[in-house]
């Protein structure tokens, strides 16, 4: 599918993406600018997952004093000093993290959701080889950190961002065209979903998955169509997102 211009669920989160890219110009090529961001970005979605979703709060205890890791959440980031940052990322967060699935044993007294588990294992694989370079503190690491704290918690845990913020960190210098990257925008993917209509025991085979837009949203899909009729009143629905078509 050729590229749209609409790919981001409001402006802000658009504006914020931009602005990370244009920070972390002096960092390095496109492509280490995605990973630079995609790094920031995952500590932010997992700190905010730790706190609102109730499938991730046996893993909260493992970052209260006790177990001395109280300093490895994002927010923390804030605290420390643009002069810090790099190095509290480098030493701490990222060997902490490229370890989390053993660091998530010493507080489980029961299997994680599949949910959990697989953000644990996305987390292990993204910071397995992670360290950012003395060119990630040009770009002013306190700001990028500011930006990255400004992002919505709700856009940061109900849509594909971290898509988003490959697209567009690339498309500022033609990179998707370089890499053949051409994301279907949400309410398109969603739309496709809504048409397949996808039920739990199918197969889903998309073998051009890129940041996997249309597996989770199938996902979401089926998880809606099972659990609408017990949602309460208040509850918003898991599928489909804001900007769907209103027949949808």
């Amino acid at each position: 599918m050729g590229r749209s211009t609409v790919h981001y669920a409001d402006n802000k989160t658009n504006n914020i993406l931009k602005a990370l890219h244009n920070k972390l110009r002096p960092a390095g090529t496109p492509v280490q600018r995605v990973e630079y961001i995609i790094e920031l970005l995952l500590l932010r979605i997992f700190e905010v997952k730790l706190k609102r979703d109730d499938e991730f709060k046996e893993l909260r205890p493992l970052f209260n004093s006790d177990y001395g890791n109280e300093n490895k959440l994002f927010y923390h980031l804030q605290t420390i000093g643009s002069e810090n940052i790099l190095s509290a990322l480098n030493k701490e967060f990222f060997p902490f993290y490229s370890n989390i699935l053993q660091e998530a044993r010493k507080v489980l007294k029961e299997n994680l959701s599949i949910k959990v588990q697989d953000q644990l294992t996305l987390i292990y694989e993204v910071f397995a080889n992670s360290n950012f370079t003395n060119n990630v503190q040009s770009g002013n690491l306190e700001d990028i950190i500011a930006l990255i704290s400004d992002i919505d918690e709700d856009r940061l845990l109900n849509t594909d961002l971290l898509g988003d913020a490959i697209e567009s960190a690339l498309s500022e210098t033609g990179g998707t065209k370089d890499i053949g990257l051409f994301r279907t925008p949400d309410h398109v993917r969603q739309f496709m979903v809504g048409m397949l209509e996808p039920a739990i025991k199918d197969t889903i085979f998309d073998p051009a998955c890129g940041t996997g837009g249309f597996l989770f949203d199938s996902f979401e899909y089926v998880m809606e169509r099972i659990g609408a009729p017990y949602r309460s009143k208040d509850e918003p629905a898991r599928f489909p997102g804001a900007k769907a078509h209103p027949e949808l």
